[in-house]
């Protein structure tokens, strides 16, 4: 059974690595791939290259068992839709094994924004974090797809006894990081205490993020 975190990890922080562990644990899961996004869609261009951002990714991961980076969007042209690599690991994989995307709550509210995105339940289950401040929709689709999911352990067992289709609500605690902050923090010649710390090592040594420590 296998999680899929994805995202543009500029840079990657304490709050991305305790979301890929909690649902490793709550989800039970045999192992969670980090995805970085090599082109985004939605957002503007990463300040560091999709090379860097994978490198400190794989320094973040050390140590982590069932955590994987997985560097699939970096080898394909175009943008990185979400729905492209899910049918990449489907070919992989078989029909019949588990996967769970995994979304926080403000991620999984523009789900209709993204490319093919009615395709995405037919492909894996959606696990959405639970975020201070962001509501889960009331209305709409993804509310019927989430009123469609039973609650509670029973979601559980479905999302492992089905290949996709489960939409569920995590409520799992989590570190409150914004990869915004941390950046404008580096820029300034301050060291953040949301990066782990092989990253932040890397990140000052580099002087990424127009880090500077004499700043």
């Amino acid at each position: 059974m296998l999680g899929v975190f994805g995202g543009t990890f500029d840079p990657v922080h304490k709050g991305h690595i305790q979301m890929a562990l909690s649902a490793l644990s709550c989800l039970e899961l045999d192992r969670v791939h980090l995805i970085p996004c090599h082109r985004p869609p939605h957002r503007g261009k990463p300040q560091l290259t999709s090379e860097e951002r994978l490198y400190l990714l794989s320094l973040a991961v050390a140590g982590h068992k069932g955590l994987v980076v997985d560097d699939r969007e970096l080898k394909r042209s175009g943008l990185s839709w979400t729905v492209d690599t899910l049918k990449d690991l489907r070919r992989e994989l078989g029909e019949h094994i588990s996967i769970v995307l995994l979304m926080g709550a403000d991620a999984y509210s523009s789900l209709t924004r993204w490319h093919y995105w009615q395709e995405l339940p037919q492909l894996a289950h959606i696990g959405v974090f639970l975020r201070p401040g962001y509501a889960l929709p009331d209305e709409g689709v993804l509310a019927d797809w989430l009123n469609a999911s039973s609650a509670g352990d029973e979601s559980v067992i479905n999302v492992h006894s089905r290949a996709s289709g489960c939409i569920l609500a995590l409520n799992q605690p989590q570190i409150e990081l914004s990869a915004t902050d941390i950046r404008q923090q580096l820029a300034l010649g301050l060291i953040p205490e949301g990066l782990e710390p092989y990253v932040r090592d890397y990140i000052v040594s580099k002087q990424l993020y127009g880090f500077d420590e004499n700043r």
